[in-house]
């Protein structure tokens, strides 16, 4: 019933709702030009989403239905040089089994607080922050979870002409429940050097980074330790008639200390693409579009390496908002179709095909950082097939309605485990202002 009344609450608000259009969005503020200067801006956002796991995901016997709701308030303060933003959020979880997880509940507690500078083409920023970066293959704000991921610490960013290059050195922001008590966590660190050159009309566009990665307490279906890792990865994107393409490729090293003297040579790799057609002068353009993913899985418990892939802070919905696999030791092929039979509505329906790289290795799921599926490591080749459907609706120019609906049938790599076939619904009400 909560989550009955979360909904009719928030659906009956949107005819009285304001039909300001939402604040544009940039992926490196501030924003706003030369006129807004000295202005102290407010933004608002809510999210409501009711879900449903039936059951529960791979291995759990017993349905699992419950509600989310996040609210975030924000100021927002530009000067001729300096900005500042603060971004207060309040997330509350009801009926989840086994009680909230860590990306579910948190008292009133600070999502954002930045300082930034800016001379000429240089920008920087300090304090809490989001990221997201090319596809939110890597890094990304995490938008799926009800609390989204940040960051503390430094990012410097230069911007000339179609070029951009930023530096960041963070660490995550951990999730406590009370309030203004979330904390960066001391055993994650992230830096990088992350360079775009934007596509113009009709060209392609390249991201090139490198990124560096520690986490203590690691674990992996060959083992648990303290991981190093380094990233080096390329991405081409871009659009020429109805054609759309994005590719990218990561290799990576380091190693896994599982004990005193003791440890694993991390070399790892992935190769991800996703290209589309769209047909623009037929009936709710439709786009049909294919996604091949194939992300390195270990070969040899024995051998002395780790070679399962880490998506270090992925977009874990990448796959479908089930959120239920993660790119590691993974291949998948996915056909869809999207179409807009309204021009405020776009539907997408797709099937994903999955298997697992290596059979040696585990099948790995979300949260973000990987979590081993049990006993799954050294089963079948065949992971399973997923089946979605996802809707968005444009109610007012501040209101949105989602719903997504996808089925994961097990194939033997899990049913070996004792996993069954999951059932994934979800009902989500958004309000940006």
């Amino acid at each position: 019933m909560f989550v009955l009344r979360v909904l009719i609450v928030g659906m009956s608000a949107a005819p009285f709702a304001t039909t300001a259009a939402p604040p544009a969005t940039c992926a490196h503020p501030p924003c706003g030009g030369a006129e807004d200067a000295g202005a102290l801006q407010w933004h608002g956002e809510m999210r409501l989403r009711s879900l449903r796991y039936a059951p529960g995901p791979f291995g759990a016997r017993t349905d699992d239905t419950y509600a989310l709701a996040r609210l975030l308030g924000t100021l927002h303060w530009r000067g001729e040089r300096a900005s500042a933003l603060v971004q207060a959020g309040l997330h509350g979880e009801h009926g989840r089994d086994g009680g909230p997880g860590r990306t579910d509940q948190s008292a009133l507690d600070l999502q954002q607080a930045w300082l930034g500078w800016q001379a000429g083409d240089w920008h920087a920023w300090a304090g809490r922050q989001e990221l997201a970066y090319g596809s939110a293959r890597l890094l990304s704000r995490r938008d799926g979870p009800n609390i989204r991921l940040a960051f503390d610490g430094v990012r410097v960013s230069r911007s000339a002409s179609a070029f951009t290059l930023d530096a960041f050195l963070l660490r995550p922001v951990e999730n406590r429940a009370g309030a203004f008590d979330d904390r960066a966590d001391p055993g994650q660190h992230l830096w990088g050097v992350y360079g775009t050159r934007a596509p113009g009309p009709a060209d392609t566009g390249l991201d090139v980074y490198v990124l560096g990665y520690r986490r203590d307490r690691a674990r992996f279906a060959v083992g648990t330790g303290d991981e190093s890792r380094r990233s080096v990865g390329a991405r081409v994107f871009g659009q020429r008639g109805q054609w759309d393409w994005n590719v990218e490729a990561v290799y990576q090293w380091g190693e896994l200390r599982t004990g005193p003297g003791a440890s694993l040579d991390v070399r790892a790799w992935t190769l991800a693409s996703d290209t589309g057609y769209t047909l623009r002068t037929l009936a709710w353009a439709p786009r049909m579009s294919l996604k091949v993913d194939l992300a390195s899985g270990d070969a040899d418990a024995a051998d002395g390496r780790l070679q399962t892939f880490n998506a270090l802070y992925p977009r874990a919905s990448y796959f479908s908002e089930s959120s239920l696999i993660a790119p590691a030791n993974l291949l998948d092929v996915q056909p869809a179709l999207t179409f807009h039979p309204h021009e405020r509505a776009e539907i997408t329906v797709g099937w994903d095909a999955v298997w697992k790289h290596r059979r040696a290795d585990a099948v790995y799921t979300t949260p973000a950082p990987l979590t081993v599926v049990p006993g799954t490591a050294g089963t079948s080749w065949r992971i399973g097939d997923q089946f979605k459907l996802e809707a968005r609706y444009a109610l007012r120019p501040d209101w949105e309605l989602l719903v997504h609906l996808a089925h994961f049938r097990v194939g033997p790599a899990l049913r070996e485990a004792g996993s069954d076939d999951t059932t994934y619904a979800a009902v989500t009400l958004g309000w940006k202002r």
